[in-house]
């Protein structure tokens, strides 16, 4: 029998005996088709037969005109509202003109707060539930679904676009609400929250709630939510179990090792320095899966505590960070620097060192310890109370008393130079204080409690802060804007084309800081405006995935414009920066001034040459159109790999120069 009679058979056989559970089964599928795509979710509609002009939608939410944003493509040109009306109620779509035989037709709409929809996050079938906005203060959040969720395990929470960790939201799914703990802030206004949770924690469906559509009963046959591409999940454990170490050296270097949990394809790892008051000042790019020492005096820091921690990312929105660890740097290495709670302290009579022991004075060491101090000089007796502990000293004595038992000294307590001068490492471990000596910086260095040191991305922000630096810090300054700035010696009309993928988020802030400080450098006269993108292509004709600012000579409202722009969303491929270059180009066409692009991304483009499903331009059209409008472009980009080969015949052919995305940190080790 060949294969065409027994396809007919089976047919046959279907409709005689299964057809009604078969044609049931199609029906409640195709009713389902929801998929997420970046903040809306995609369902598909009857393909076009050349007449039909009323198309019936099934979203799996209920939608009306004012709880989303309703939009309609065929293949994937996005339609004019005006070409087709929405009947919200009875869910049909009227198009002016009818669409060809075999066109294929869908809907996006926007994702508003208790929308779910199907998803193959990490790895595992999870159902996504879209969670109220943020509004700067709320930390309690409810999840109103459709379903009786039985277990807080395995769920996840993203917050416009990135991976929250785990340590810092709980779920509560006895009365169904995630909870922002206090190690993140509060999330900010019109934040994007979806909550993720996983398939096998449903144990039924909940009545009505009056906003997602009503679910088609369940049966074997029929997963109303078909996943989307699964993504790998991040591997990288965060804490004490970071799969790397950070070790310091006697002779005043320090050694850095990360193993190949760190070094898979799209990972990068860091060294982040943050400084006594936790501000981010160094961010030094490490090798994955192989130890390199660096000495800690071309780290060009001044004499002070910091903290050190390392970090690998994903352009997923993974991440994972060690445990911040205290590290005095004293430039001075003749004189002894004393710490209390990572905090440098600064004495009217510097610490001494009497035969091995370190002594401070005993005032200073108290008060900044908490005690409370009283001097008998008629007695030459110290007395200091914390806390219901009392500690008696007395000069020249090398026995002191905590709460009257005596405690026999590895140095009295003295005057030097007038002032009485205490044992540091005694005085703080009656206190209760933890005491080490560093060798190294020759430091003395005390904490009565462990040091919170935030390692997330929100935590680390450059350390200029509206253009102004602090004088206590290294400078951050960019050498790449630097050198461009000098090649610009009459006034100008710039556009920044920034790629704000998840994957720029470890030098996004670094970033905006040095544009900002970048336009106080050029001349008078020149304006600027701003070209943000992300993970998107040439079909979406309205695609908010563009973030655009107009021309403006107004630095303060630039500076303003660059904080709007926020790294999040988007995956390891080609970015649609060719689209993005064009809409440069096209604010350019109509100015007076010499015209510059200064182009920033870390990913190849999108080239209608290679992947033209997936772009609008090729290199050589967007070439062209630069060259026609005499446009200069300076590129920030990687200087290896397929964005190289592109970027570099971009910048070459227009009188520009292709910097290192690398070095667009705050410090990179050479």
């Amino acid at each position: 029998m060949n294969s065409r009679k027994m396809i007919s058979l089976l047919i046959v056989f279907v409709l005689l005996f299964g057809g009604l559970d078969f044609r049931a089964g199609i029906a409640s599928a195709n009713d389902r088709l929801d998929f997420r795509e970046g903040d809306y979710l995609v369902s598909l509609l009857q393909e076009g037969d050349g007449y039909n002009r009323v198309f019936k939608f099934t979203p799996g939410n209920r939608i009306t005109a004012t709880n989303t944003k309703f939009r309609l493509f065929i293949y994937a040109r996005e339609i004019e509202p005006t070409e087709y009306t929405v009947d919200y109620e009875n869910c049909t779509i009227t198009m002016r003109h009818a669409p060809d035989l075999g066109a294929e037709l869908h809907i996006k709409y926007s994702i508003s707060p208790t929308f779910e929809w199907g998803e193959g996050e990490s790895g595992t079938d999870k159902i996504g539930n879209a969670l109220s906005e943020g509004d700067g203060s709320t930390r309690v959040f409810k999840v109103t679904s459709r379903y009786t969720i039985n277990s807080s395990k395995n769920v996840s929470l993203y917050i416009d676009g990135s991976k929250v960790r785990p340590s810092e939201f709980t779920f509560n799914h006895e009365n169904n609400t995630v909870t922002i703990t206090e190690k993140r802030r509060a999330l900010g206004a019109k934040s994007k929250i979806y909550f993720y949770f996983p398939k096998t924690s449903i144990s039924g469906t909940q009545p009505s709630h009056g906003e997602p559509a009503a679910i088609p009963p369940s049966g074997p046959a029929v997963d109303p939510f078909p996943n989307t591409t699964v993504k790998p999940e991040f591997q990288v454990p965060s804490g004490a179990s970071f799969p790397g170490a950070i070790t310091l050296n006697p002779d005043h270097t320090f050694t850095v090792n990360t193993t190949a949990a760190t070094s898979r394809p799209a990972y990068f790892s860091y060294l982040m320095v943050k400084n006594a008051k936790g501000k981010l000042v160094k961010q030094i790019r490490v090798t994955p899966n192989r130890p390199s020492t660096y000495s800690l005096s071309k780290l060009g820091l001044p004499s002070g505590g910091y903290y050190f921690y390392l970090k690998t990312v994903n352009q997923s929105g993974g991440l994972a960070a060690s445990i911040p660890q205290f590290v005095p740097i004293n430039n001075e290495p003749q004189k002894i620097q004393v710490f209390i709670g990572g905090q440098l302290q600064g004495y009217a009579q510097a610490p001494v060192n009497w035969n091995g022991s370190a002594l401070v004075p005993f005032r200073a060491i108290f008060e900044s310890l908490g005690a409370a101090v009283e001097w008998d000089s008629s007695t030459q007796t110290v007395r200091a109370t914390r806390e219901g502990k009392t500690i008696v000293l007395t000069i020249g004595s090398n026995i002191a008393y905590v709460n009257g038992v005596p405690v026999t000294l590895s140095a009295p307590a003295q005057l030097i130079n007038g002032i009485t001068m205490v044992p540091v490492r005694f005085v703080s471990e009656a206190l209760g204080g933890v005491v080490e000596w560093n060798e190294a910086s020759k430091s003395v260095v005390v904490f009565q409690n462990k040091p919170d040191i935030l390692t997330s991305v929100e935590s680390e922000k450059t350390p200029i802060e509206a253009g102004v630096q602090e004088p206590s810090e290294p400078s951050a300054s960019s050498p790449i804007l630097q050198n461009i700035s000098k090649g610009i010696t009459n006034s100008s009309d710039i556009v920044f084309v920034i790629d704000v993928t998840g994957s720029m988020g470890e030098v996004i802030d670094y970033v905006k800081e040095t544009v900002k400080s970048f336009v106080d450098s050029v001349p008078s006269g020149s304006n600027f405006a701003i070209v943000g993108y992300r993970d998107i292509n040439y079909v979406d004709l309205y695609n908010p995935d563009f973030e655009i600012f107009d021309f403006t000579n107004n630095k303060d409202l630039l500076k303003a414009q660059l904080e709007n722009l926020v790294a999040s969303g988007g995956e390891d491929v080609e970015e649609s920066g060719l689209e993005a270059i064009n809409k440069a180009v096209q604010k350019l066409s109509g100015s007076k001034n010499s015209k510059r692009i200064i182009f920033i991304t870390d990913a190849p483009v999108h080239d209608k040459g290679t992947s033209p499903e997936m772009a609008g331009f090729s290199l050589e059209e967007i070439n062209a159109n630069l060259q026609a409008n005499q446009v200069t472009l300076d590129a920030i980009a990687p200087q290896s790999g397929l964005a190289h080969e592109q970027i570099i015949k971009l910048v070459q052919s227009n009188h520009g120069t292709l910097y290192d995305i690398n070095d667009a940190n705050l410090m990179q080790l050479h």
